[in-house]
């Protein structure tokens, strides 16, 4: 994503509203933290000591009775049917993270009684999301039973019929919203169902399994003591159910921070055989990993453990994490971690590639101005990839995006497309594409991500549907875009212990998000680019303190922030360890000018407008700083033809004053001017696109110039008597 949608953002900053500072006060006290923390432990929701101490002791909540999900009763009972008569047990799944553990934990619990069990995951890049005809029918030749569906199955209306027209029985379990119909399978388990009594319905496709597990470990091993067969199933299998909660993006809220918790803390305490490995080959260096304990964040499963799961099924086959989480043999498990990680590298290669086709061609063909969703399509995007770019798209954009690839087919009208779609705050995707079903084969997902199937020649009715339900529902709700805060936090208050405090909120999620900060009228003291360039680190101070701060995935010049100038920062609090040492570090997540360096940056321009144009100048300024000599004038052409060699033909004036640090002395004003004599003489193509920003270019001209004879120059040296 460009600097100039998400670090230097035109949305409106919203900051959470006020408290209470009296209950604030008990809350610090009580427990024995920060001001900060208090104030924010308030905001969530915990305004008494007691609710603060029990969110923190993660004792809010609780695992719900899973006989309160509907059909539960009706699940277990066929499955100890299809256990006492030994039928074959086929798990029917999805490729992704939560796919694969609801596969996991199944089958692990099913074998666990000797069962005839086994599992199918349909490949993403020529079969796509769901159940299949072709699929089932195969299933029941080779001697199904029973099928039972995790994570999938709400929506297979009609592969269900036929499962159940050849003879089969069919448990559904899935967590995906569900349309007017259920599918007339033998039990449909879904927290999600309109008749539902079940009270939290946000649980992941493996929480739903989870629940299941639960039943059924009540019914066959405990004999009705419902607490110890989920402190049985929490003990084998909560780590699985953890990492696919996360994944899944599930809110960290009730149940699911319960299960969260308790599944981090296990991974802590003990590992399974394949998550171990896995854990040992995203290190990097097995021997070097062994020496250190990494820590296991719902972070850490977010940008490490997932995305090796997710690659598999993206662009390979998602049996491999599967496998991974079902042996106990180290070798294999080293094998399989070693081969979804290569898997993943692959995945991050073809991903950037995608991502910067679709940046070109969002830029080129989508009419920003009208159309609120940005839907594109190409012939040879690798379909396992586009869901993650269009995460991207909609990052860099600030918009829901939808992806579409026709990879394999033959250019005709009946070619059907697979997409994949990602939203914002404010539009509800799913609903979105209900609204287009007329022009859809297939859809489904959630508010914020969904897949669909769409033929060829209804994609450009699918885009004008599309675009017309989204402008009404935006309408609608009337929400101006915003970035939202949790706090304003003066300075002194940003430090390692309240970053350290923030840990006892763990673990974070959709529900209880990271904390976000403002902090105002930061000076930057110096301005790094780190890792080739790629991130940028900051030194911030109010003074007083001085706060390292981390702004990834952009280089310094895309962030046009230079020393001296005066900031406001929305930011998360991170604990920074680097040689043994422990200090707090901001994570930057938007950047804007304070209104300090707005109204001096104003003001120097107004200045440098006077200047031009011949008019008077306020007394006392100093003028001789800002009319250019020869020198400077040789020092701005060298620089800049460095650049255009460079093919970095995009500047900023104050990023061109930066890059003359160190050679001459230079600023804003004069900098102005000499770009304005050297368009003038012809020297330099240079282009204002935007205030400040500039587009430059060499002259084609090698004649010799005089920069004496431009008449800017002239004026000014005339105007105001400088030599």
């Amino acid at each position: 994503m460009s600097a100039e949608t998400k670090y230097r953002s035109k949305r409106k900053w919203v900051v959470a509203g006020d408290v209470d500072e009296s209950a604030v006060h008990a809350i610090r006290d009580s427990l024995g933290v920060s001001e900060a923390l208090a104030r924010l432990l308030y905001k969530r929701g915990c305004e008494t000591p007691e609710a603060a101490g029990s969110f923190i002791r993660r004792e809010t909540g609780a695992l719900h009775d899973p006989y309160l999900m509907p059909d539960i009763a009706k699940a277990t009972a066929k499955i100890r049917e299809a256990l006492e008569m030994h039928k074959k047990i086929v798990i029917y799944g999805d490729y992704d993270v939560d796919g694969v553990t609801s596969v996991s934990v199944l089958y692990l619990y099913l074998a666990s009684f000797g069962a005839d069990v086994g599992y199918y995951i349909p490949k993403r890049s020529n079969e796509g999301y769901g159940m299949s005809e072709g699929v089932v029918r195969r299933m029941i030749e080779e001697g199904a039973g029973l099928i039972i569906t995790v994570d999938t199955g709400i929506t297979a209306i009609e592969e269900i019929k036929l499962a159940k027209s050849l003879g089969c029985d069919v448990v559904v379990t899935d967590h995906h919203e569900c349309r007017e119909e259920l599918p007339a399978a033998d039990a449909v388990v879904n927290p999600q169902r309109h008749d539902s009594e079940y009270p939290f319905c946000e649980l992941a496709g493996v929480g739903v399994v989870y629940k299941l597990v639960c039943a059924l470990e009540n019914e066959l091993r405990t004999d009705g003591d419902l607490e110890r067969a989920v402190m049985n199933v929490s003990n084998k299998y909560i780590d699985l159910v953890a990492i696919g909660t996360v994944a899944d993006v599930m809110p960290v809220r009730d149940e699911n921070r319960l299960i969260i918790s308790y599944g981090l803390s296990r991974m802590e305490s003990e590992r399974r055989t394949g998550l171990a490995a896995l854990i040992e080959s995203a290190a990097g260096n097995t021997q070097a990993f062994k020496q250190k304990t990494q820590r296991i964040t719902s972070s850490y499963i977010s940008y490490t453990i997932a995305p090796r799961i997710n690659a598999a099924g993206r662009i390979n086959d998602a049996s491999v994490a599967v496998e991974l989480f079902l042996t106990n043999d180290e070798d294999r498990a080293h094998e399989l971690a070693e081969k979804l990680c290569a898997v993943n590298r692959e995945r991050q290669l073809l991903e950037n590639v995608i991502a910067e086709e679709a940046y070109a061609k969002a830029e080129k063909t989508h009419d920003f101005s009208r159309d609120p969703v940005i839907i594109l399509a190409d012939e040879k995007w690798h379909n396992g990839i586009i869901g993650i770019v269009a995460s991207r798209v909609t990052e860099k954009f600030g918009c829901p995006s939808i992806l579409i690839s026709f990879e394999g087919c033959e250019g005709k009208p009946d070619d059907f497309g697979k997409g994949s779609g990602r939203s914002v705050r404010g539009l509800n995707l799913v609903e979105t594409l209900g609204a287009c079903e007329a022009y859809l084969e297939k859809y489904g997902g959630h508010e914020l991500a969904a897949g669909l199937t769409v033929r060829r020649d209804k994609l450009d009715e699918l885009k004008l549907a599309v675009n017309e339900a989204a402008r009404k529902s935006l309408e609608a709700s009337s929400e101006e875009p915003t970035l939202h805060a949790d706090d304003i936090l003066g300075f002194d208050e940003v430090n390692l212990k309240l970053a350290e405090e923030l840990l006892l909120l763990e673990p974070y999620g959709v529900g209880n998000p990271t904390p976000v900060y403002v902090s105002n009228g930061l000076t930057v003291k110096n301005v790094l680019g780190v890792g080739s360039n790629k991130h940028t680190r900051l030194a911030l101070t109010d003074g007083d303190n001085t706060v390292t701060a981390m702004c990834f995935s952009v280089s310094p010049e895309e962030l046009d922030v230079h020393a001296g100038d005066v900031v406001d920062v929305m930011y998360n609090l991170d604990v920074n360890e680097f040689r043994g040492e422990r200090s707090a570090q901001m994570i930057i997540r938007a950047v804007r000018k304070s209104e300090l360096q707005m109204k001096l940056e104003d003001d120097e321009y107004a200045l440098y407008r006077k200047m031009l144009k011949g008019e008077p100048v306020p007394d006392g300024t100093d003028l001789g700083s800002y009319i250019p000599s020869r020198e400077d004038f040789a020092a701005v052409y060298r620089v800049m033809r460095h650049e255009i060699s460079m093919k970095r033909t995009d500047v900023t004036a104050r990023g061109a004053v930066t890059l003359m640090h160190g050679m001459i002395s230079m600023n804003y004003i004069k900098l102005r001017l000499i770009f304005d004599i050297f368009s003038e003489m012809n020297i330099l193509f240079v282009e204002e696109t935007n205030r400040d920003r500039f587009r430059i270019g060499l002259s084609p001209s090698n004649a010799k110039v005089q920069l004496e004879k431009s008449n800017i120059l002239r004026r000014l040296r005339a105007k105001y008597k400088y030599r």
